[in-house]
């Protein structure tokens, strides 16, 4: 399974819509908040289911503010980052390991982050509109099973 992850939009589709040309088939979007009114159109670009969570600028939607998703057996937590309450990498480690999650997904700080510890993944795709950390970034993820996961952070 090939998923595209993005983060903070903030309704600007530009940016998607030419990945759409350069990344090809997608079988999944995850988008980690701050933009989520954006998520039909997203799945309508890529042809293909699309969801995800609330960010702080994401004021009246009624989308989810966290999304559990088992993805051939990959538990993967998303939520927008602004209301977590720890930082450092070693609270989001003892967040995942705590839960069971194997993926911790997330955006807020428009700056990409890809961790893998003790079998726990966190990863930030930064922003696909807004990055605070040069040009527009997003990820893909390829999924051929348990514990069989590949991140890839890219930008446009």
């Amino acid at each position: 399974m090939r998923v595209l992850i993005i983060s903070d939009s903030h309704g600007k589709t530009e940016n998607i819509e030419y990945l759409k040309g350069k990344i090809g088939k997608i079988d999944l979007v995850l988008h980690c908040g701050d933009g989520i009114a954006d998520i039909d159109y997203i799945g309508d670009i890529f042809k293909c289911r699309a969801t995800g969570v609330t960010g702080n600028c994401d004021l009246f939607s009624r989308e989810p503010s966290m999304v559990n998703l088992n993805i051939e057996g990959n538990l993967i937590h998303i939520e927008h980052g602004h209301r977590l309450q720890f930082r450092s990498d070693v609270d989001l480690i003892s967040f995942a390991k705590d839960n069971g999650y194997d993926v911790v997904l997330f955006g807020h700080t428009h700056v990409q982050k890809l961790l893998n510890k003790d079998g726990v993944w966190v990863v930030n795709p930064g922003s696909i509109s807004r990055p605070r950390d040069g040009y527009p970034s997003y990820c893909i993820l390829e999924v051929e099973g348990k514990g069989k996961l590949d991140f890839k952070l890219l930008r446009l």
